[in-house]
Order: C-alpha cells, then structure tokens, then sequence
C-alpha cells in the first residue's frame, strides 16, 4: 500500500514539475511587443478584391498607404410603388482601382497591457480612404444607369482594425459610410472590407 502511495505522489510531483517547466518555458520565450506602428508591404486578399499595398509609417502611430489592384462592388436598391408593389435591383463589377489613405492606431498600449500582440500593426484604427475606381471587367445586374459608368471616385472615413496570425499574415476589416461620385451622380452607403494580409 505504501509503495502505490509512493508512485502516486511521485507522478502527481512529476506532472506538476512538467506543467511548471512549461509556463515558465513559455514565459521564458516572450517577445517584447512594438510599442509604434511600422512600415508593411501587403499582398490583401478581400471579400471582394485583391490588390497590392504599401503602409508607409509617418508617426508613431500614424501611416498612409497607396495600394492597386481589383475590386468588387455589390449594390442593392430597393423601390416601392402602390402600383407595381417592391422591385429589388442589383448590381455587380469588378474593376481595377487606386487607393489611398491614412491610418492612425490608437490602442498599442492597451494591447501591450493585456498581453495582446502588437506585432505588424496588430491594433485598431480611425482613418480616411480615397479609391479611384475604373471601367469594370466584369459586371452584372439590372440596376440600368451603372451599365455606363468608366470611372468613379469613393471617399470613406473608416474605423478597422488589424490582427496578427503568425508571423506574414494579418486578418484585416475596415467600415465606414461612403459616399461615392460619378459623371452621372452622388450617391451614398458603406463600405467595408474584410479579408487577410500576407506580408511581404
């Protein structure tokens, strides 16, 4: 009986040495996180795009970005009449655009604080998009006046944030109102994007 004891507090001794040895080992190999934005060089794969993206810091906590490639753009209009009752229309394209903006960070700190990683601008932020959008190369739909349109311009304060997953990727989602203007008309709504960023 007391040998079985023995073994048992033996492997209880052994396990907790085990569990021990391996937070320590943990907090042995932590890495001091960023506590300012840096310079990124991103290939972004979005819900509705791809595009290639240069974040330039300009600040501690501030960057501007350029970016090119293709986007999607996905309308949904609703009209109603006595008459004829609700008509739902919808539209459709993908076309090449330039983008710019600024970006500032907010919440390095907090993050460093909970032991939340900072890494790659791993932070939330408030910024400013200005995308140019051009002819598309695809495009579907039965709303009629975007059967014509070249060339379009958005503008979108946003708020979005950035996350780290591993060491060259990020997952990315941004959103804010739009307002969006044409040859043909203003009009309004949201944009968002949400999607993954592989570092370069």
């Amino acid at each position: 009986m007391k040998s079985k004891n023995a073994i048992k507090t033996f492997s209880a001794l052994l396990i907790c040495l085990a569990i021990f040895g391996k937070a320590k080992a943990q907090d042995s190999t932590k890495v001091a996180q960023p506590t300012e934005v840096k310079s990124l060089n991103k290939i972004r794969l979005t819900l509705l795009g791809l595009s290639y993206e240069r974040e330039q810091k300009i600040g501690k906590l501030t960057t501007v970005y350029t970016g090119a490639g293709l986007a999607g753009t996905f309308l949904i209009e609703y009209n109603y009449n006595y008459i004829d009752g609700g008509e739902t229309k919808t539209y459709f394209d993908l076309a090449p655009n330039l983008y710019a903006g600024i970006r500032k960070y907010y919440n390095f700190e907090n993050r460093i604080k909970k032991g939340k990683k900072t890494i790659n601008n791993a932070a939330n932020y408030f910024g400013l998009d200005i995308s140019s959008y051009f002819s598309p190369l695809i495009k579907s739909g039965n709303i009629s006046q975007y059967n014509v349109i070249d060339w379009e311009i958005g503008i979108t304060p946003n708020w979005g944030f950035q996350r780290s997953i591993g060491k060259k990727t990020n997952f990315e989602l941004s959103l804010g109102p739009t307002v969006r203007i044409n040859k043909y008309e203003t009009y309004y709504g949201v944009d968002g994007r949400i999607g993954f960023s592989f570092l370069l």
